[in-house]
């Protein structure tokens, strides 16, 4: 089951099948990278041949579909970048902050809807990777699933991914607006009638959402974890008597004795356990002492999870910064042998006791027979992951360091669960640049500093006092299209010399008009740029290599010399499109940014004619009802 060596990008498993275009994806994660989240686009957009490093190429992407995207994510755990992108800003509509009562919001997965005119199809990808630039190890598995009829037996109930899809918008602390609800809930809807393929050597399959309300029925090992009390295990017993199998494996980057305690039930031959050497440090010894255990650490120590949110340079006044890229092992399994059968879990969730009880999390509960899925079969395949047997004896406690981290990371999420509300004012006589306050009532403690600033512009900063009642912090010229909701935070712990930054979602409650469209402007600085940005946005998203479509077509088509040839035929397909009564609307901002750089030329006369006559036609068409 698990294959090591298959190694594949998220974007990899995130593009629609031949034919199809995306219709809806949802995305949740604990940790956000915002540069990581600029690729999520271009997963969906064929044609564009590109990687994320070219704007223009995203640029394209997040227009075309940031609409039909929706990614949720802890506050306090957006990645502050080091160098911000105008770029970023595109991202607003598709990202948001979420906060929990309790616990922390740490699932891992993305829900996917295509289309082929009345067709759909479905994916799901439920995971332990984050949207970041980690190169930790993960695992994955999808589903793909279609619309069934009703008669049709349609395996996995989605009921309860149903009710997690439709929940997460109430979580959010800036509400979504009222299109994206109903959207979301609309997806949530349809998952009643869709019929998903189990993976191969699976036989039954649950999906199991944590933290979020669901109840799970008996027998359960999900529900047995969290309440042995109350839930039966595999063996239909609960409490001291409850079995989970002779022989059990976990894979777990954090994990503590509670946990493990429940899996080192008495009928228990082997426990099997794999995580990271500084973790497993941390054990009580007793735990790493039984004999029927065996520990088993990754061979890099791995940098605790939750330290994302920090920045890894050191700041002008030499505060260390805690280093914010993982190497190692950041995957979560559980198998565990009962009878002929291999009962497996896979997700987001460490082997903890608020994994498993206090967290938002998403597994999936499989079973699957022995002989392919057992779990001397899952040693065998690990085989090809560095680990090495662990030789301490546990009962080390954490180091101050450490726990001033945690206490940076609880302020920050507690920071970040608060509203920030922002207005833009333009100043008097000043053309294109604005007065932008930030009001909130948050302070820091006492034993931290604080600073405050805008995302898209590195100084200035504000310094937040620790007096409690309402903060108000001014920034003075911003150009309009760095006027933006996004603010970071930076506290230090000048004591432990520590210093952490996270974005902040803030809600604009005053959006100057054209702000986005400013923002495009700035990127599409030379023809060049807005050539190209012309024909990949023209381009059908699902268009397929060798169709006559593409970048391949471009090339041929003058793309790249100066010529616009290209774009000729580029809009008049595009005209016949189902999407024509969108695409020509949103360039308008480019045409007249390409009119303005270079109207003199005739071939930006004649292809601006051109687009003025398409609009100018759909318009009639739309009138008419045509």
């Amino acid at each position: 089951m698990l294959e090591a060596a298959n190694r594949q990008a998220l974007t990899q498993q995130l593009r629609p099948p031949a034919g199809f275009r995306l219709s809806h994806a949802v995305g949740t994660t604990f940790t956000l990278d915002m540069t990581s989240a600029l690729s999520v686009p271009l997963s969906f957009v064929a044609g564009s041949g590109e990687e994320f490093t070219n704007p223009v190429a995203v640029l394209s992407a997040l227009r075309k579909v940031s609409d039909r995207v929706d990614i949720f994510c802890q506050a306090g755990h957006i990645k502050a970048p080091s160098d911000a992108s105008d770029l970023l800003a595109l991202l607003e509509p598709m990202v948001h902050q979420v906060s929990v009562r309790r616990g922390l919001f740490h699932p891992k997965v993305w829900l996917l809807e295509f289309e082929n005119d009345t067709e759909r199809r479905y994916r799901f990808l439920c995971s332990s990777r984050n949207l970041t630039t980690d190169a930790s190890w993960d695992l994955l598995v999808r589903l793909d699933g279609e619309l069934a009829h009703v008669a049709e037996d349609s395996g996995p109930d989605s009921g309860p991914l149903a009710r997690f899809i439709a929940r997460l918008p109430d979580l959010c602390t800036v509400t979504p607006d009222a299109g994206r609800l109903a959207r979301v809930r609309g997806l949530a809807a349809r998952l009643a009638n869709v019929r998903w393929e189990l993976p191969e050597d699976i036989h039954r399959l649950a999906f199991r959402p944590m933290g979020m309300g669901e109840a799970f029925e008996q027998g359960s090992i999900v529900a047995h974890l969290r309440d042995p009390e109350n839930f039966i295990a595999l063996n239909n017993k609960s409490g001291e008597r409850a079995h989970l199998g002779r022989d059990k494996l976990v894979i777990s980057p954090f994990l503590d004795d509670k946990l493990l305690g429940r899996l080192q039930d008495r009928w228990t031959d082997n426990l099997y356990v794999y995580s990271r050497g500084d973790q497993l440090d941390l054990l009580q010894e007793q735990t790493v002492a039984d004999t029927r255990t065996s520990f088993q650490a990754f061979d890099e120590r791995g940098i605790p999870e939750s330290s994302h949110s920090g920045l890894s340079d050191t700041d002008e006044s030499g505060l260390q910064r805690v280093a914010d890229d993982l190497t190692g092992l950041h995957a979560k399994a559980y198998f565990c042998d009962y009878d002929h059968y291999t009962y497996a879990l896979l997700g987001s969730a460490n082997a903890t006791e608020a994994g498993f009880t206090k967290n938002v999390e998403f597994l999936l509960e499989m079973r699957g027979a022995k002989k392919r899925l057992g779990v001397q079969s899952i040693r065998e395949s690990l085989k090809d992951v560095p680990f090495a047997d662990f030789l301490g004896t546990g009962g080390a406690a954490r180091t101050e360091e450490d726990v001033a981290a945690f206490r940076l990371e609880n302020a920050l999420r507690e920071a970040a669960a608060h509203r920030f509300l922002l207005d833009a004012v333009p100043d008097g006589d000043a053309k294109n640049t604005f007065t932008v306050a930030a009001s909130h009532d948050w302070s820091p403690k006492p034993e931290f500093t604080a600073k405050l600033r805008l995302l898209s512009l590195p100084q200035p900063s504000a310094v937040v006092a620790p007096s409690g009642g309402q903060h108000k912090h001014v920034f003075h010229a911003i150009p309009l299209a760095d006027v933006t909701p996004y603010l970071v935070l930076t506290l230090e712990d000048p004591v432990a010399g520590l210093s952490k930054s996270t974005v902040i979602q803030g809600s604009l409650r005053t959006d100057p008009v054209g702000r986005l469209d400013e923002i495009i402007a700035r990127q599409l600085d030379d023809p060049q740029k807005l050539r190209q940005f012309l024909l990949l946005f023209l381009t059908p998203e699902d268009a397929l290599p060798g169709s006559g479509t593409g970048t391949g077509w471009f090339a041929g088509s003058g793309f790249g010399d100066g010529s616009t040839a290209g774009l000729f035929e580029a809009m008049v397909g595009a005209m016949a499109g189902p999407d024509a009564g969108s695409v020509f609307p949103d360039l308008k901002v480019v045409m007249d940014r390409l009119l303005a750089l270079r109207g003199e030329d005739p071939e930006i006369q004649q292809l601006h004619a051109l687009w003025t006559a398409a609009t100018e036609a759909l318009d009639m068409g739309e009138l008419h009802g045509v």
